[in-house]
């Protein structure tokens, strides 16, 4: 691969050695890259200490090493540092836990452009006076959706027909099931149909739209509930994000 340039978040960092930084980037034409910058804890740091920060939006130059998946990353400029969301302990813990989470989801290399964007503007709304809660929720569905791993909601995830009744949602099928198929998995959980509706909502809306939305405080819960389960279940990762999350909202 020849050198190559790109906007970048960045969503991890860890030291090499006495000034070198090993980076998680998601960029927005080639994914998830990891690379390595020398120098950057030390005299020699030419990029800015901002560039280097957690979730910050960068302009990233690499290339390959050889018989490596690490990256040379030669140049990094720093775009945004969203500053509104360090100055806020909530909202600094929800910046965490959007990048915790694109890291959990994505493999190395793998490009999707909308991704990208959709954290990119999700941090952004992050700034603003929206509710951080509300934002991580339309995030979570929406890149769910990007990733081709919503839960099946508009027929029963087992047998693949209508819901009718009152169905249950099913973290074992990856979605809700009908009355016919609940005994499929006897762990499956009533959920009402106005979460239903807004998750379905929220798929087909713009964010804008979704912020002025109002929904009940009880469907707010259940969908964050939902939600939690369902990610728990089918992702491998411990969040420590969220356990921070809780503390701060107690």
């Amino acid at each position: 691969m020849p050198i190559q340039k790109s906007e970048a978040i960045l969503l991890r960092r860890q030291d090499l050695r006495e000034t070198s930084l090993i980076l998680t980037f998601y960029t927005k034409d080639f994914g998830k890259i990891k690379g390595v910058v020398k120098g950057a804890r030390g005299i020699r740091a030419a990029c800015g200490g901002g560039a280097f920060e957690i979730f910050a939006r960068d302009n990233v130059v690499f290339y390959e090493r050889k018989r490596s998946e690490l990256f040379t990353v030669s140049h990094c400029d720093l775009l945004e540092f969203f500053g509104p969301v360090r100055s806020s302990l909530e909202k600094l813990a929800y910046a965490s836990y959007l990048i915790e989470l694109v890291d959990a989801v994505t493999v190395l290399q793998d490009p999707h452009k909308d991704v990208f964007e959709l954290l990119a503007h999700s941090l952004g709304l992050l700034c603003g006076e929206d509710s951080p809660r509300r934002i991580a929720r339309i995030f979570e569905i929406k890149l769910l959706g990007l990733l081709g791993l919503m839960p099946t909601l508009g027929r029963c995830s087992h047998c693949d027909k209508g819901l009718g009744g009152r169905p249950t949602f099913s973290l074992l099928h990856g979605g809700l099931l009908c009355d016919g198929c609940r005994q499929s998995d006897k762990t499956s959980q009533p959920v009402m149909p106005g979460t239903v509706k807004f998750i379905e909502h929220i798929r087909s809306s713009g964010f804008e739209k979704l912020m002025r939305v109002k929904v009940s405080s009880e469907v707010g819960k259940e969908l964050e509930r939902v939600l939690r389960k369902f990610l728990d279940y089918h992702v491998e990762h411990r969040f420590n994000t969220l356990r921070f999350l809780k503390e701060i909202e107690a």
